[in-house]
This record gives structure tokens, sequence and C-alpha cells, in this order.
């Protein structure tokens, strides 16, 4: 089973913004869990990018 653990961490203006617009098209439940979306896509492009 996957363990979650807290993000902490400082975004540009426009990067907030982009966290708030996933949050009020309801891909995400706040900023927080919308930063991990982010990540956890980010990780998988580089997955792919790797194979």
């Amino acid at each position: 089973m996957n363990r979650s653990y807290p993000v902490s961490a400082r975004v540009s203006e426009d990067i907030n913004q982009y966290l708030e617009k996933l949050v009020n098209s309801g891909l995400a439940i706040n900023k927080s869990e919308a930063l991990k979306l982010c990540i956890r896509y980010a990780k998988q492009m580089k997955m792919e990018e790797v194979i």
C-alpha cells in the first residue's frame, strides 16, 4: 500500500493559479492534492522517457 506524505513547497504565482484551476475544475480537493497530482504526472512522464 502506498504511503501518503505531506507536501510543503513554495510555488510561483502562475503555478499557484494553475493549482487553483485544478481545484476549481474538480480534479483535486485542495491545492496540496493538486500539487501531488502534478508530481505524480511528472514522475509518470519521466518513467515513460526512460522506457
